[in-house]
């Protein structure tokens, strides 16, 4: 249907555009060298880079095939979903530690 085509236009535009104010608030905090240090900056700086050229060049219509690209931003959601998981288990940990304090006291 065209309001769903319509409404997810203005959703990308408006995600890349948070990608995008991320991307140049890091860049401000960290500078240059520091943010191209990690891997992971770079891998979402290309994907934003990617995302606004698409949207860009959507009038001419050729840059539709890198939306392929951003689907990638998925392996970002899976790095923070393992540091999400380590500091669970640690968090464990410790309530487990608390647990047996509260019951000895």
């Amino acid at each position: 249907p065209e309001e769903l085509t319509d409404v997810l236009e203005i959703s990308n535009i408006v995600f890349t555009s948070l990608f995008a104010l991320e991307m140049l608030l890091k860049l401000s905090a960290c500078g240059v060298f520091d943010y191209i240090s990690n891997p992971y900056n770079i891998f979402d700086g290309i994907i934003v880079i990617i995302s606004v050229c698409e949207i860009v060049g959507q009038a001419d219509g050729g840059f539709s095939v890198l939306r392929t690209f951003r689907l990638l931003r998925v392996l970002k959601l899976v790095r923070q979903l393992v540091v999400l998981m380590k500091t669970m288990d640690n968090v464990a940990t410790f309530c487990m530690l608390l647990m047996l304090f509260i019951f000895i006291f």
